[in-house]
């Protein structure tokens, strides 16, 4: 029996499933199907997809940037079905000739040569580290009959869209703050966003400061750190070596903090009452594609996305602005589809 998901009931209203197998097998004369979603969304619409592919004896071809470990879809098929004709690519000396459904990185999509019946790309269930432009330019050079990309953005412009703005009934997704300043953000903080801190501890938040990176994120730590006040107990430094100290005290339901980091993929988004802030919004290392995957991290296991997201900067960006209306975006298009109500 199939275990019930989040996206089941989006999908029953909207009937996703069968407009991607309508899409599959030949109705539209499009080649490749763009599904739009927020970040971090359910991949379980792709299950029965998929079966129907290799029930056929068709080749599919799974590319996602999860941990091997964490792969969603997988985790579908192995709990929810006893199909188990699958191979994951690890290198280019890795076999597959036996296995019907094939998944594997971006990166290691490259050395495939085989024509697949179908191709999804998951951008969506991890963090994203390719443009829009790279992964159309992995999708042009492997072979397919079909493709479906799965982003916040449509990969191909010319193919059919399906849109899917929320990954909860009545959960909008957090539309960022712009907070900008003329002061050097590594030395000193505005005030407006120094309140922000304050009301985050006392309402027993998380935070999450991200950082550009190393030399700037100590910088703040030490600024923060070296702050008179109440906030000044609850800076930490995240660093890789302790990582698991860090998941604890996110996961935990009684524990606040702010941590100061450079790494943006290695903290779990899975977190109950979040907040992030982006020091140097406007630093080109953000574009407008992590912007909204790090709006995604905000409220996703929440029963109501009450987090913040605050973008801090000394000018504001095209890639800031077109971040903010690209959640914008998604939290109008589910209110239009009746999926928002509050």
């Amino acid at each position: 029996m199939v275990m019930i998901s989040p996206i089941e009931k989006l999908e029953s209203k909207w009937h996703i499933t069968s407009r991607i197998l309508n899409f599959i097998n030949g109705i539209s004369k499009e080649r490749s199907l763009n599904i739009i979603s927020v970040p971090y969304s359910n991949t379980f619409m792709f299950l029965d997809v998929i079966l129907s592919m290799t029930s056929q004896q068709k080749k599919v071809l799974y590319i996602t940037n999860e941990n091997e470990k964490d792969i969603q879809i997988l985790k579908y098929i192995k709990r929810n079905t006893d199909f188990r004709s699958y191979s994951y690519i690890r290198d280019k000396n890795s076999h597959f000739e036996n296995s019907y459904l094939i998944i594997c990185s971006h990166e290691n999509a490259y050395g495939l040569d085989e024509k697949f019946n179908l191709i999804i790309y998951d951008d969506l269930s991890s963090f994203s580290n390719y443009s829009k432009k790279q992964i159309e330019d992995l999708l042009n050079h492997v072979k397919y009959d079909r493709l479906i990309s799965y982003s916040i953005e449509p990969i191909f412009n010319n193919g059919n869209i399906l849109e899917i703005p929320t990954k909860k009934i009545n959960m909008p997704m957090t539309e960022p703050r712009i907070i900008t300043t003329r002061i050097d953000i590594s030395k000193e903080i505005p005030y407006v966003a120094y309140e922000y801190l304050n009301w985050f501890m006392k309402s027993n938040r998380k935070v999450i400061i991200y950082v550009p990176d190393s030399y700037r994120a100590d910088k703040v730590y030490d600024y923060l750190y070296g702050l008179k006040g109440s906030i000044r107990k609850y800076i930490w430094r995240y660093t890789l070596e302790e990582d698991k100290k860090f998941q604890s005290l996110l996961k935990s339901r009684e524990q606040t903090g702010i941590i100061v980091t450079e790494y943006i993929e290695d903290l779990n988004w899975n977190i109950t009452g979040l907040d992030i802030m982006v020091y140097f919004a406007d630093d080109k290392s953000y574009d407008y594609k992590k912007l909204v995957y790090i709006c995604g991290k905000v409220g996703m296991n929440d029963s109501f996305s009450n987090g913040e997201v605050i973008f801090l900067a000394n000018s504001n960006t095209e890639d800031m602005e077109k971040a903010k209306a690209i959640t914008r975006n998604f939290n109008k298009m589910a209110w239009e589809k009746g999926l928002l109500n509050i």
